[in-house]
């Protein structure tokens, strides 16, 4: 295992993987960088009732996707109508 005098940056994917499962960033303050992430798209979120949602989550799982893709699709093929 990889230990702080080691270069971070030098680690595979799975030397990083093992040592950040047993590390906190809190333990490296001067190696944290720091980014902004701004979305191109807003994401709003709706209400939906409980019987509804249900029905949705069936529909979703027969069709293997989530219950957001399947609403985003079907309120795309509505619009689009």
């Amino acid at each position: 295992m990889l230990d702080k005098k080691q270069h971070l940056k030098d680690m595979s994917i799975e030397e990083a993987s093992e040592f950040w499962d047993s590390h906190s960033v809190a333990d490296f303050p001067t190696h944290v960088v720091r980014i902004e992430y701004t979305p191109k798209e807003h994401t709003f979120f709706v209400a939906i009732a409980q019987d509804l949602l249900i029905q949705l989550a069936e529909k979703a799982k027969e069709r293997g996707v989530s219950v957001e893709t399947l609403v985003n699709l079907w309120i795309q093929e509505k619009v689009a109508t």
